[in-house]
């Protein structure tokens, strides 16, 4: 069986992988697909050996002791559930292409209950961006009145005698949008925003990490 000794690329299909765990709740349109990708133990198995190591079909069949006609059947169907991908391709002793299959994700947790409400983390994320865009349009908004508010507006350069005062340059204006109101509530809001998508990021995905 020398033509299935595979001949390993330069590259590690592992390297610069660093997927997140997918949260699937039980009555998400795609969560039939995978559960039926996965109804046979067959297929759990082959998952199991992917998440320790991406492999072409002819290792995984060695390992577990299966045909490689019957894996790539699974194979198939977990790649067309989109829970596996070709990560890398290795050549055979005779040449022949090997495609390397890994995970698509860091781990699959399937759940069900109130966590069904939570927002995924594309909405959230979507959100995230236009509560920053409504921010700073809010902040130039207020920097635009405070500018323009008598005693309190920013001082321009100083004029020759008869000439019109000029107007401040670009980095000043930077400058003064940075260190006046509206600067400050952009930066407050920023962090803000920051501070909150943390803490839903980590409420949410760290229990999938734990049990991935």
């Amino acid at each position: 069986m020398t033509s299935l000794l595979p001949l390993k690329s330069g590259t590690d299909p592992s390297a610069d992988r660093d997927l997140d765990p997918e949260l699937l709740g039980l009555t998400e349109e795609q969560a039939d697909e995978i559960l039926a990708a996965i109804s046979s133990m067959t297929a759990r198995r082959i998952l199991d050996v992917l998440y320790d190591e991406p492999r072409p079909t002819s290792e995984i069949a060695t390992a577990l002791d299966s045909s490689v006609q019957n894996v790539s059947y699974h194979l198939e169907r977990l790649e067309d559930a989109d829970l596996v991908e070709v990560v890398d391709t290795w050549y055979s002793a005779q040449g022949r292409e090997m495609d390397v299959y890994g995970p698509t994700n860091g781990g699959l947790v399937l759940y069900a209950g109130a966590e069904t409400t939570t927002p995924s983390l594309k909405r959230a994320l979507g959100r995230t961006v236009g509560g920053i865009g409504i921010l700073g349009a809010v902040s130039v908004i207020v920097h635009l009145q405070w500018a323009r508010s008598g005693p309190f507006a920013p001082a321009r350069r100083v004029a020759p005698i008869g000439a019109q005062p000029a107007d401040p340059t670009l980095q000043e204006s930077i400058v003064q949008f940075l260190t006046g109101p509206g600067g400050v509530l952009l930066g407050a809001g920023l962090v803000l925003i920051a501070v909150v998508a943390v803490r839903w990021y980590w409420h949410r995905y760290r229990p999938a990490r734990e049990h991935a």
